[in-house]
């Protein structure tokens, strides 16, 4: 019977659902592109989830059953599809060459001056807006300063303002919102007066099966900028955490996301607004 129970009990556990491990959601919005009239390829870039430095994430390997799990694969005839862990995909395969709005726009993982990015791109005459939604899970990351310790970020990551924690039990956490600067990337043939809206956003929580409640939590990176020009624009980021049961600093309630959506700011880099303690 004990052989049984724990083929059962890892069986749960290696099958569970991504948001029961290391998990990152990440969301790419560009708006204001709809019915624009182009010629030429039209190329959009933006900030991919890599971490300061630029490393992309690793996946969890996929791991082979113990044999009380073959047990219990070959009692209840298993597909042998299941018979290893589950199989986690890699940047590549998340983020390169998929069609998205039914083939409208590319994707591909672009090398540019400023680092990898996610390109965009379509053959298009009339060009619709950018809806993309992906997750990935990786073998770790750390939510408590995501920032110094190799956790995915939205990068380009430049001039990172300073930095200032607080103890949290055995860790420490941010006191504030970092911020700071990245890119975006229009080609030249959206020359026009007209803005184009971005919204990048990344939600990574660590694995709650193995951390306790207390120490559980996510922390969040928020790109929402309105560009009129072309090439490489430089933009403003913000980053926000929660951890446990305490306040917040969730960035869609910060003073950067307010004053984006109350059209105050567009978070080009021309303005030196300051959103730390926002």
């Amino acid at each position: 019977m004990g052989l049984f129970v724990h083929g059962i009990y890892m069986n749960e556990v290696n099958w569970r659902n991504d948001g029961q491990r290391y998990q990152c959601l990440y969301s790419v919005k560009v708006t204001g592109l709809s019915g624009r009239e182009v010629q030429g390829m039209t190329v959009i870039m933006v900030p991919i989830p890599a971490s300061k430095e630029g490393k992309f994430f690793t996946p969890p390997a996929q791991k082979d059953p113990y044999f009380t799990q073959k047990l219990i694969h070959k009692t209840f005839n298993w597909s042998e599809q299941y018979h290893k862990g589950p199989y986690f995909r890699n940047m590549t395969e998340i983020f390169d060459n998929k069609e998205i709005d039914s083939g409208n726009w590319i994707t591909f993982i672009a090398e540019t001056e400023k680092g990898h990015m996610l390109g965009f791109k379509t053959n298009k005459t009339r060009l619709k807006d950018i809806d993309y939604i992906t997750s990935f899970v990786a073998d770790n990351f750390d939510v408590f300063d995501p920032i110094n310790n190799g956790s995915p970020m939205i990068f380009p990551v430049e001039n990172v303002s300073n930095v200032s924690s607080v103890p949290y039990g055995k860790y420490t956490k941010y006191a504030s919102y970092p911020t700071y600067d990245t890119y975006v990337y229009l080609s030249d043939n959206l020359k026009e007066e007209e803005n184009i809206f971005f919204f990048v956003y990344l939600n990574a929580n660590n694995d709650p099966t193995e951390w306790p409640r207390e120490y559980f939590g996510w922390y969040n990176n928020l790109l929402a900028a309105k560009v009129n020009d072309t090439g490489y624009v430089k933009v403003k980021a913000i980053l926000g955490q929660k951890l446990g049961e305490n306040d917040s600093l969730d960035v869609l309630g910060s003073q950067y996301a307010f004053d984006y959506y109350e059209n105050k700011t567009s978070h080009v880099i021309n303005e030196t607004t300051n959103y730390t303690n926002a």
